[in-house]
């Protein structure tokens, strides 16, 4: 791997290090009391206050929901990596506003506004480094992004915990110094992502030819006249003229919709494994299974995180081009559900805590709920995102994976609007109910999901035996940015 490979890959992937971040940050902001002073959160009407926490957790994805599909027209127009760039200006802009937070009212704007910038980062970072990335290490630098959601999870967590440990109770400081914090690496991305490049790929789709041949060789670690370099750039462009221009009927249709389903589905899959609902309201989660005091849920918490990033590292460093996308599917949806149930069996054998004591079914609830982090991280985390970089072809890439990101944050916005309304009303059945889906997307991948491993970008139309759209090949002399 080249220095400007892995360059391209950690600064763009910051944008996942702001996702996480923004996922994380909130659950300790809403067990502050500052917090809740200040935006009239009464802490006694438990129903009020999870419907309030699970506004704000929505609204972000309401955000992240349009961000994704917006980021659509300019990932052709302008480019994967000036759309990267507005992306991390928005969220910067979004950051601000929730720091001001001056009533509900604009804590809401700032999170809908971050969500925009979050929501198309989702959908453009992995396309950029797929598009980078040569297909023996697609897995390694497509698993960036899931590292670096862990890694920003795993700061918000020990952020608010350092936070609640030195600031007092009643200072505003208690909640603004993690969102001061969250907003700083959207200005690094920002700078960063001016010294680097676009992808050949997109580069290839508007006709900079030379350009393209340039990435390429300084990716590669070759000179520009190599004759790998120019196969490259035929495969490139045979790819583009076979599969002509693109349109949101094409996205839609037959030939592409076995592709679409799958993408859906995944992305689907992944929020109802229930890990959101740890990552908004962890330290409520860990209150449930028995922990009692508000530095403790923190430090279980951030615990948490760090198992998290630490796994994930792991996985895509180590497996995912190893053993596939479609075993560690299985074998993590398997392992989650049983992680789950596990914990549903603690939860309901867990005596009433005397003293603020800690039980013994509930410190093997919190092993299991660090067993399913690693399971998880393995698996179900980095995966989704993986898969729904590299199966489409080029001249749909962008309207496709915008879809199956918008099905990601559609799903997200309703597990964290109404996780903490049924986490209120039961949660021994939160646990179950999450739980049954990790099996059933175990035996969804078995029956259907094809692997992927090892298949360049253009090779994707022969693994899905998708032939071309009638009439395309004469689009495909066009350059579909156009």
């Amino acid at each position: 791997m080249t220095v400007w490979t892995a360059a391209a890959a950690l600064v763009s992937c910051l944008g996942g290090f702001l996702f996480g971040f923004d996922l994380g940050v909130v659950g300790g902001l809403f067990i502050a009391p500052s917090f809740q002073t200040h935006f009239g959160i009464d802490p006694n009407d438990k129903i009020r206050e999870a419907d309030i926490n699970g506004n704000i957790v929505a609204v972000l994805q309401i955000g992240c929901l349009f961000g994704s599909l917006a980021a659509t027209t300019t990932a052709d127009k302008l480019g994967r990596k000036w759309s990267i760039m507005i992306a991390a200006a928005v969220f910067s802009v979004g950051g601000i506003l929730q720091i001001i937070g001056d009533g509900l009212p604009m804590l809401y704007a700032g999170r809908l506004v971050a969500g925009l910038g979050v929501g198309a980062l989702s959908m453009l970072v992995p396309i950029y480094v797929a598009e980078i990335a040569h297909q023996t290490q697609r897995g390694i630098l497509g698993g960036l992004w899931q590292f670096f959601i862990a890694a920003g999870l795993a700061m918000s967590y020990w952020t608010n915990y350092a936070v609640q440990r030195h600031v007092d109770s009643a200072d505003n400081a208690l909640w603004r110094i993690p969102l001061i914090v969250q907003t700083v690496p959207g200005g690094i991305m920002l700078i960063g992502m001016l010294f680097l490049f676009e992808t050949p790929r997109c580069l290839c789709a508007h006709g900079k030819i030379e350009e393209a041949r340039q990435v390429i060789a300084r990716i590669r670690s070759l000179e520009v006249d190599d004759i790998q370099v120019g196969k490259e750039i035929e495969q490139i462009q045979n790819g583009l003229t076979t599969q002509g221009q693109s349109g949101w009927r094409h996205v839609f249709a037959r030939q592409n919709r076995k592709r679409l389903l799958l993408g859906c589905a995944l992305q689907m899959f992944q929020q109802l494994t229930g890990t959101n609902v740890i990552n908004y309201y962890s330290p409520i989660i860990f209150r449930s299974i028995g922990l009692s005091s508000n530095t403790a849920e923190l430090l279980a918490t951030g615990v948490y995180g760090l198992v998290k990033m630490t796994v994930t590292l792991l996985g895509f460093s180590c497996l995912v081009d190893r053993f596939g996308r479609r075993l560690l599917l299985i074998g993590g949806g398997v392992a989650m559900g049983t992680c789950m149930m596990s914990v549903a069996i603690c939860v309901g054998v867990r005596p009433p805590t005397v003293d603020g004591a800690v039980s013994v079914a509930s410190y093997v609830g919190i092993a299991f709920m660090y067993m399913y982090a690693i399971c998880f991280s393995l698996s179900w985390g980095p995966i989704p995102w993986i898969y729904c970089s590299e199966i489409y072809p080029m001249w749909m890439r962008a309207k496709s994976t915008s879809v199956t990101t918008a099905v990601n944050w559609i799903f997200n916005a309703i597990v964290g609007k109404f996780s903490p309304l049924l986490l209120a009303s039961s949660t021994l059945g939160t646990y179950i109910f999450f739980g049954s889906w990790c099996i059933v997307m175990a035996i969804f991948c078995l029956v259907t999901l094809p692997e992927t491993k090892g298949k360049t970008l253009e090779e994707m139309d022969m693994l899905f035996s998708s032939p071309s759209i009638e009439g395309e090949e004469e689009d495909g002399k066009k350059s579909y940015g156009k």
